[in-house]
């Protein structure tokens, strides 16, 4: 999994605005997550209906218990499209073999009517955690997304039989007037062989119903999922540096180049030509514009080197300048 290649903004989200962007991953792949899921329920749909025709609820019924192993498809599907690697539908229904396969026994069983079924299918698929690792696993994440994941699942019953009502309605409005008169207390509880097929009807507009629902339902689960990691393992900070450590990488040869550049020493020529020019701007002693002044550099070298015979005798190296000696005072009568 390379968070880089996601396809969507990886960013810490609330659980409904997480549930709102799985709504937009299943729009973004509905052709092949509608087509994958009815390429597989609509025949084992049908096998059932056609070993139990004479018990089209308990055909149903057998129907809506197996959806735990349906949903794993759009799973799959929706785990790779994420990244950028979407599988065909041949893939796909190739892949719907080693899917079904693992922990199919506890997901039909303990675990059938569990209410964070779609937050709790990326664990067990996608980081393949069973047991134990998968009951902590599902503790960590279920602090701060089991809420969300457990209205998701009643709002989606809900709507699930609000629909399927609002069908079976429309269907019966179809019926002509004079098959529903003819109709007993017999056929409407549905004991009647006579009407088997208006119920097997029933049942399809149910199935069909899950094509549209169930890959929604899968994708606002695996949204959660995502964002729950997203906030635990800090997927945000993990790209922002990654994009950054990239950067750096694309800027890496500009900066050797300037770092080589200012450790090249200067020619000797431009040193020689500095030198010069500070010794031209500090003139010295015998400069010219000294010897233009009356007391001359070289007439008071000479007075220095030969001191008067009246100065003082200091120690070897130091002369000081001679003092004139005071007249005496004259007294007056």
């Amino acid at each position: 999994m390379q968070l880089t290649e996601a396809n969507v903004a990886i960013r810490p989200r609330t659980p409904w605005e997480a549930i709102d962007l799985g709504t937009q991953l299943a729009r973004r792949h509905a052709p092949l997550l509608m087509a994958s899921w009815a390429a597989v329920t609509l025949p084992v749909f049908a096998v059932l209906s056609l070993l139990l025709w004479q018990h089209p609820s308990l055909a149903l019924l057998l129907f809506w218990w197996l959806k735990p192993l349906y949903e794993r498809l759009p799973l799959f599907i929706l785990s790779r499209a994420l990244f950028g690697e979407t599988p065909s539908l041949g893939e796909s229904l190739k892949a719907v073999p080693g899917l079904w396969r693992p922990q199919w026994f506890a997901s039909l069983t303990w675990r059938r009517l569990s209410m964070t079924r779609s937050f709790d299918l990326p664990v067990q698929q996608l980081e393949g955690l069973d047991g134990n690792a998968r009951r902590q696993r599902l503790v960590t994440l279920g602090r701060r997304g089991g809420r969300a994941a457990s209205w998701l699942t009643v709002v989606g019953v809900h709507l699930e039989g609000a629909l399927w009502l609002g069908l079976l309605g429309l269907l019966y409005l179809m019926l002509p007037a004079q098959l529903v008169q003819s109709w007993n207390w017999e056929d409407l509880l549905g004991l009647s062989a006579q009407w088997l097929w208006l119920e097997h009807l029933s049942n399809l507009l149910y199935a069909l119903l899950l094509i549209i629902w169930e890959p929604v339902y899968v994708a606002c689960g695996f949204s959660l999922y995502l964002n729950r990691r997203t906030h635990l393992e800090a997927w945000d900070i993990e790209l922002t540096f990654r994009k950054l450590r990239q950067r750096l990488l694309g800027t890496l040869p500009l900066l050797a180049l300037a770092c080589s550049l200012l450790l090249v020493p200067a020619e000797r020529t431009a040193w020689a030509a500095a030198e010069t020019a500070t010794d031209s701007a500090s003139p010295g002693p015998d400069s010219g514009r000294l010897l233009n002044q009356p007391l001359t550099s070289a007439s008071a070298s000479c007075w220095i080197s030969r001191p008067s015979s009246t100065a003082k005798r200091l120690p070897a190296g130091v002369w000081a300048m001679p003092t004139r000696r005071k007249k005496p005072a004259r007294w007056h009568a």
